[in-house]
């Protein structure tokens, strides 16, 4: 039977996520479908049709993500990926891939981002590893701080449709100041808001804590579920982050202060943080602190190598040529002058000997410094002298480390 790629559109709701639903053994009550609905509409979605059948599903939400040194770029965030169990081993995922990159290339997008459910396929089609976290839990009442951080301002708990506004607010500033973090869309905040019962999986409803600082603006908040518990009859409750978010350290220690202080709460889970977190360093027994997963979070996809690199920032001045394999969009790949410092960057095509040679997916990592070349060179996926890879360490480094906490 011929498969067909197709563009969807907002008639094809919901029959176009079926293929997702089956492969991931899912379906839709009447709330779900209702919720469900809101993000479907800001998606771009293209199909696999068989026999007047949607047979596979891919779509891309319109994200910004940020670079290192705060610029910020237009991405496609692939999401709903599935093939019906009838239908796989056909191609129909490449193809589908295919007709999104295309697509996502035509509107001007620099990136494509993804979450990998299953890291092997998506390797193939270019993308790479642009950020890492770690979800950690740390006992409450063992939770003292070396230095208390000073509070000139006051935690307030919102109501939801409060505490989203503030939230958002807090979010859209910081969001400029951590590499791999994406902006965040509306439906997203709705969602939160409606805080439907299946979402919370037995736990309680969202609580929204805001911090404000003194001049009474918000400047970091909390989102969080209590999940009850008790041990030998005596209460054990579990904080439960959602979300936690300050304008500095400082900020987001006075947040973990307020968690570890909850009645009933013996310990907080926090699913995502940077690799480069210092809450570990603020406690009297850092060890406190257990991580709980570690691994790889967001992933990228370049689609425009000049004009990715040349809105990156870097720390000093240098030029590296880099020679790029891109096996699943050859016209994507080729040799480029990298050239760049604190205050700006250029990037072209170029004759010049390459200084690095390497994989559109490594490329990915680099351009977010989420892996540094050496590593890449050590595991034999980026070619290089020594000399040069101490120079690429350094250029392609990013302070902070990308980090991106957003689910989509």
């Amino acid at each position: 039977m011929d498969i067909v790629i197709a563009r969807g559109g907002p008639d094809d709701f919901p029959q176009l996520l079926e293929p997702v639903l089956a492969a991931f053994g899912d379906s839709l009550n009447d709330e779900q479908r209702e919720d469900i609905r809101l993000s479907y509409d800001d998606c771009h979605y293209v199909g696999a049709r068989s026999a007047g059948r949607w047979v596979g599903t891919m779509g891309a939400y319109p994200f910004e993500v940020t670079l290192p040194g705060r610029a910020r770029v237009a991405a496609a965030g692939v999401t709903m990926v599935g093939v019906l169990p009838t239908h796989r081993r056909r191609g129909i995922t490449t193809r589908l891939m295919d007709g999104l990159l295309d697509d996502a290339a035509g509107r001007g997008d620099v990136l494509a981002v993804l979450l990998a459910m299953e890291a092997p396929i998506y390797g193939r089609f270019g993308f790479g590893v642009a950020s890492e976290f770690t979800s950690v839990a740390i006992e409450a009442d063992r939770a003292r701080f070396t230095v208390d951080p000073i509070d000139d301002g006051e935690l307030v708990l919102c109501d939801p449709i409060e505490g989203s506004k503030l939230a958002e607010e807090v979010w859209d500033r910081q969001r400029l100041a951590r590499p791999g973090a994406i902006s965040r869309r509306p439906w997203m905040w709705e969602l939160w808001r409606r805080d439907r019962e299946h979402d919370r999986k037995g736990d309680s409803a969202l609580f929204w804590a805001v911090h404000l600082d003194a001049s009474g603006s918000s400047d970091g908040y909390t989102t969080y579920r209590i999940s009850e518990g008790e041990h030998r009859g005596l209460p054990r409750y579990t904080a439960k982050v959602v979300d936690l978010v300050g304008a500095d350290a400082d900020v987001e220690a006075i947040l973990l202060r307020f968690l570890c202080s909850l009645d009933l709460v013996r310990e907080v889970e926090i699913p995502l943080r940077s690799v480069d977190d210092p809450l570990r360093y603020r406690l009297v027994d850092g060890r406190q602190l257990q991580v709980t997963e570690l691994g790889d979070f967001l992933w990228a996809r370049i689609l425009d190598v000049p004009r990715a690199f040349e809105v990156r920032r870097y720390p000093f001045d240098d030029a590296l040529v880099v020679e790029v394999e891109d096996r699943f969009r050859p016209d994507v790949g080729g040799r480029f002058l990298i050239a760049g410092g604190p205050d700006s960057a250029h990037c072209e095509r170029t004759d010049a000997p390459a200084d690095i040679e390497l994989g559109a997916s490594e490329l990915a990592s680099l351009l977010f410094g989420a892996v540094a070349p050496s590593v890449l060179a050590d595991a034999g996926r980026l070619r290089a002298d020594d000399a040069t890879l101490a120079r690429a360490d350094a250029f392609f480094t990013s302070t902070p480390k990308p980090f991106n906490a957003t689910e989509f």
